[in-house]
């Protein structure tokens, strides 16, 4: 009784959930089209901006973690060997 619980059918549907979807996504592009407040290339050169904005606001980012990284790094490395001498400094005196 329990193998057939399991082949009934769950009442989903991917064909008609896919055009749903489908006419989802028709539907909300005609009513972007239709009660847009700016022309396309308005919309299209707003898009551009702000897109170069984030990637201006990405390379700084990128560039601040970057250095952040590299002066980290030199003082990883300024640890390492500090670490180092003194481990033989003391086997010297030992």
């Amino acid at each position: 009784m329990a193998t057939e619980d399991k082949d009934r059918d769950t009442g989903f549907d991917i064909t008609a959930a896919a055009f749903g979807a489908g006419l989802g996504i028709i539907a909300g592009a005609v009513m972007g089209v239709l009660f847009a407040p700016k022309s396309g290339t308005e919309t299209r050169a707003q898009l551009g901006d702000w897109l170069k904005d984030r990637r201006d606001q990405g390379s700084d980012l990128l560039a601040r973690v970057k250095g952040e990284g590299t002066h980290r790094q030199a003082q990883l490395a300024a640890a390492i060997k500090a670490g180092k001498q003194a481990y033989a400094e003391s086997g010297k005196h030992s």
